[in-house]
């Protein structure tokens, strides 16, 4: 990823505004694999500065996947903090940046709901996203996740 999607501008404007990236490299510490958990390289994990990891990708991604995968990271990580406002924020992000990938856009539209619901504890909030994935990705795995709500 080096040489095709870190390098491109949006992307490190991205990851400079919204992460502290750590990058490793396994050769010269072939110990980072085992102290990570990676079975492969690359390994994208977006932690917090207690180490909670919130995302995890492996394999190369292109520009636009990457960002997608950030924005989901920042996604979880701000409903993990509990900062339920920001996530609603960082959900339309999530949605943007992965509307042309089926799959993450089925994610975030999962967890855009889920942000709506604890920010303002309105069930109807839920359900208009979730019933929105159904529509949208009917055969996802988010939208089975979502299906009792039908």
């Amino acid at each position: 990823m080096d040489a095709g999607t870190y390098p491109k501008e949006e992307v490190a404007e991205f990851i400079d505004k919204h992460f502290v990236p750590v990058q490793l490299n396994v050769k010269e510490d072939p110990g980072a694999m085992e102290r990570f958990h990676a079975t492969w390289t690359p390994t994208l994990m977006v932690k917090d500065d207690r180490g909670r990891e919130y995302r995890r990708s492996e394999g190369y991604l292109n520009p636009q996947e990457l960002l997608a995968e950030l924005s989901l990271g920042r996604l979880k990580a701000a409903l993990g903090r509990e900062d339920y406002e920001e996530a609603v924020r960082i959900s339309e992000d999530a949605l943007t940046l992965s509307d042309f990938d089926p799959d993450r856009h089925a994610e975030a539209r999962y967890w855009a709901g889920v942000a709506e619901y604890k920010q303002s504890n309105d069930a109807a909030k839920l359900g208009e996203h979730w019933k929105q994935l159904l529509r949208e990705a009917p055969d996802s795995v988010w939208a089975r996740k979502a299906s009792f709500i039908k």
